[in-house]
Order: structure tokens, then sequence, then C-alpha cells
């Protein structure tokens, strides 16, 4: 099958590394994969292995007419049989150039936020075969702004590579995380207000107030973009002010973080919403005891008090409260950690999800 994904993100984030291993593994099962991207995207790097075919467009915007133009001579010039969205901006480009050259179109929603809802949107998004949400909230999302499509939402969750997952021994990973204490608390993600690492920042501050606990140390991981820079600066100032810079340590980017999650006792997702936190999932596979916040996607993907613990959001009280509780229980870590492990596993495999969407494109 000839397949054109669109993607015109300009950053690696949890979307983009979906659209990298959905390419990767429709090449693998034998498509033949195009892909529509802005020029210097992240994603030549990340597939330069593939035989992939690329075009570079501008993808300026929602109506950019010249990039629907030329996603209609591709669609042509290609014979391309599925053509697949990933980023907002590019739903409604993608709609218009398949009312001028007819061919399978789908996109995905991957975030929380909800989409404008008017008629000329609506229309351009009208031969859409399917609208694909991440999770049950951005189903309602989507079904609330376009209600005469509603019978064309379904969700189908974003996967992890399970087995990748706390790959390494728990030593070699707190020893390539420099962890040095007997406790490690994680929070995972790119360093922006959303991510609300100032949360996990001030929950260590309540936490290390209290001389009782000691051999414990916060691994704020992840690096920010140009954008959110200044919210960094705010976040370090804060372990500063905190007075916690010995114990609250950020470590940048990791590469190949999945491996080296079981260093971590525990990992919190403290965000403003998420439509479906990879990070989370990823620890939850690696057995991890996990605190989230109650929003979106995460609250689907933690039971409460059965494969983690999860809290209101914006609230340092009941996020500190819930890491004393796992940190003083041993036990409630493990069973959580274990349950957790096997749930995700088994709802988030890459192999099941992946041949669902694959299905998709060949059924409807």
């Amino acid at each position: 099958m000839k397949i054109l994904q669109v993607c015109s993100a300009e950053s690696l984030g949890g979307g983009e590394r979906h659209v990298a291993d959905l390419t990767r593994a429709l090449v693998e099962r034998g498509h033949q994969l195009h892909l529509a991207v802005r020029p210097q995207s992240p994603l030549r790097e990340a597939l330069a292995d593939l035989p992939v075919e690329w075009y570079e467009l501008s993808l300026r915007n929602a109506f950019d007419w010249s990039s629907a133009r030329r996603l209609a001579a591709i669609i042509r010039e290609t014979h391309t049989e599925v053509m697949h969205a990933h980023v907002a901006r590019d739903y409604t480009v993608c709609g218009l150039a398949a009312k001028l050259a007819p061919t399978r179109f789908f996109l995905t929603r991957h975030h929380f936020n909800p989409l404008k809802s008017n008629p000329l949107y609506a229309w351009a998004l009208s031969d859409a075969q399917r609208l694909i949400a991440v999770s049950e909230s951005v189903r309602a999302n989507l079904v609330a702004a376009f209600p005469s499509l509603a019978s064309h939402v379904v969700v189908i969750p974003n996967w992890i590579d399970a087995p990748a997952c706390g790959s390494l021994r728990r030593e070699e990973a707190r020893q390539r995380l420099g962890i040095t204490q007997r406790l490690a608390v994680g929070v995972i993600g790119q360093l922006t207000p959303l991510k609300r690492q100032d949360l996990f920042i001030r929950a260590a501050g309540d936490l290390l107030r209290e001389s009782a606990w000691g051999n414990l140390e916060f691994l704020v991981v992840g690096a920010s973009e140009s954008k959110d820079a200044s919210y960094e600066r705010r976040l370090r100032a804060l372990v500063n002010e905190l007075n916690v810079a010995d114990e609250v340590r950020f470590t940048g980017y990791v590469a190949d973080l999945p491996a080296q999650l079981a260093a971590f006792d525990i990992v919190v997702a403290p965000s403003e919403n998420e439509a479906f936190s990879l990070a989370l999932a990823e620890a939850m596979a690696a057995g991890c005891a996990v605190i989230a916040a109650r929003v979106g996607g995460m609250a689907e993907m933690v039971e409460d008090g059965v494969t983690g613990l999860l809290v209101a959001p914006d609230d340092v009280w009941a996020l500190t409260s819930a890491l004393v509780q796992l940190l003083g229980d041993e036990g409630l870590r493990t069973r959580l950690g274990t349950a957790a492990q096997a749930s995700v596993r088994e709802r988030f495999d890459r192999e099941r999800i992946i041949s669902q969407i694959e299905r998709l494109y060949q059924e409807v």
C-alpha cells in the first residue's frame, strides 16, 4: 500500500515519535511510505535509515492552499492510497488536498486541546474516513467540535515499545543517571509550563524540609526548547529559592531513557493535561510506581490505588501527600508498579495497536 504521512512538527515530542515509529513499522510490513514535512523536520534524521520518499512543503497554517495543491499533486503522482495527518494545522490542508485528489484520508489527534469548531473547518474535514483519537477524552473533544463526523471518530491509543522499558538492570540504570541515594523520584518530559515541573519541585521542597527524609533525590529529566528557556530558568531559580539544589537535579535530555527507567522508584506526571502521556506509559511499563494528575488521558491510563495514584491537578499538597504515602511504603510501591506493568503492556502493545491502524487503512 502507498501511504503518505503528513507532519509539519518541528520538534520530536511524543506525537512525532509516534509518527516516526508508525512509519518504521509500516515500512517493515512492506508498505511504501512517503512523508510530507517542513524543511529541517527532525523526522528526517529519525528515519534516515529507511527507504522513505520525502517531500518538503511550507505547511504554514490550516489553510495553506499552496501546500494543499502540492499534496494533491503528490497524491496523483504517487497514486497514494492513504493520507494520514498528525498535526492540527495539517488536518485541513490534507482535507483540501483530498478534495482535489481523492484518496483515503485519516487524521490522528494527539493533543488534548479542543479543535476549532466552525463550518469551514468541518467542511474541509468532511472527507476524512476516520478521525483517530488517542484517548476517550480526546474523542469527546472531537465529537464536540464536529458532531456531524461523530460516527467517524475512533479511539486508538498510542503504543509503547514495552520490552525496551526498564530493560537495563537497576544498578546499571542508576549509574548511567548518576543516582547515588537509596530512593529516586523523577519527573520526565520537555521542560514546558504544560508539564508543571514546578509542582514537582515544590513538592520536593515540602518533603525535604522534613529531616526524616534522607537518602532521597529528585531528578528533573528533559530539556527545554528556546521558547521555554525562561521557564527553565524559573525552575532552576525555584530550586535555589527552596534550598534543595543538592537533592533536586536537572539531567537535561537523556538518550535511550526508556531503558533506564528501572532506576526510578517513583515517577511523577503532574501535567496540566495530556492526551496520552508516553512518559507515564513507559514508566508504568518499566514497573515504576507512578503518581499522575487526574486529567485527560492520564486519568484513563492509571487506575487510582491499583496501577498508580491519581491526584488533583495543580495541587502541591495532594502531590506531596501521595509522595509521602509511596516513599513510606515499599510494599505499596511494588504492588502498584507490578500491576501498572501488566496493565500497560497489554493495553498499549505496539504490534497490536499498529495492526489496528493498518486494518483501518485497509478496511475503510
